[in-house]
């Protein structure tokens, strides 16, 4: 059967979201340590804590919630540590790209009439962003992400209360169950059915190994392993463990 559906991975498939991580928090954090000259290990203790409870690594709110800077600076955190988001922003200015050739093979795809659809474990707001300006915004589909996690009750949150800054113009963006990751065969069984497709008519492509590839030998899928973004064996995953501990629902998706 011909295959019209492209299903794929986001992180470390179309973009390398290793190197983009590692470059902001790396250049973030060494703001921090110079401004404020906490403890390297308590710092990292801290932001650990925080990534698991919100359930991503990208938490953009770190910096004001870490117990160590706010016994420091308490409500000027933020002003204080403006300089550490500016580095933040800068490396992401820098290291936010598609992988070569991504644009241009998504493009011919489409042109061909293949339906494209991502499935991410990343949260909403930060895949959004990054599909935004990665051009990415109409040249996939569909997109499947978890929703965004709680921000605390006294957060502002411009970005909950403006979507129409954050929506996309093109792109349908569906959320998948909550507590749910991969490898779970039944979400990307469930994907296809919503795409009006046949399982044989489907390709997923994704780097993860036990993740991705399983999923879809599970789901009888047809399965390309995208080998040039596997992340664990970079020396960057490191600092990531250390920033998380244990793995969140942004490593290595």
């Amino acid at each position: 059967m011909k295959k019209r559906v492209l299903v794929t991975d986001v992180d470390n498939t179309l973009l390398d979201w290793q190197e983009l991580w590692y470059q902001t928090f790396s250049a973030m954090i060494g703001k921090v340590l110079e401004i404020s000259g906490v403890d390297p290990e308590e710092f990292y203790v801290q932001c650990s804590v925080i990534h698991q409870k919100y359930g991503t690594s990208e938490y953009s709110r770190l910096l004001e919630e870490l117990p160590c800077l706010r016994a420091l600076y308490g409500d000027d955190t933020v002003a204080i540590m403006a300089p550490a988001i500016d580095a933040f922003r800068e490396a992401r200015r820098s290291a936010l790209r598609l992988y070569p050739t991504v644009e241009q093979t998504l493009k011919s795809l489409k042109a061909a009439g293949v339906l494209i659809a991502a499935f991410t474990e990343s949260k909403a707001f930060y895949t959004n962003y990054r599909f935004r300006k990665l051009g990415l915004d109409g040249l996939i589909d569909y997109l499947y992400s978890p929703e965004d996690h709680s921000m605390p009750d006294e957060t502002p949150g411009t970005r909950f209360y403006a979507p129409e800054t954050y929506s996309f113009k093109h792109t349908v963006h569906h959320y998948t169950p909550e507590g749910e990751m991969k490898p779970n065969p039944d979400i990307l069984i469930q994907i296809i059915a919503d795409l009006g497709a046949s399982i044989p008519e489907v390709v997923y492509v994704g780097d993860n190994i036990l993740k991705d590839v399983f999923m879809a030998q599970q789901a009888g899928v047809t399965d390309v392993h995208a080998l040039y973004g596997a992340s664990q064996h970079k020396p960057e995953y490191e600092l990531l463990r250390n920033g998380c501990r244990r793995k969140t629902s942004s490593v290595a998706t």
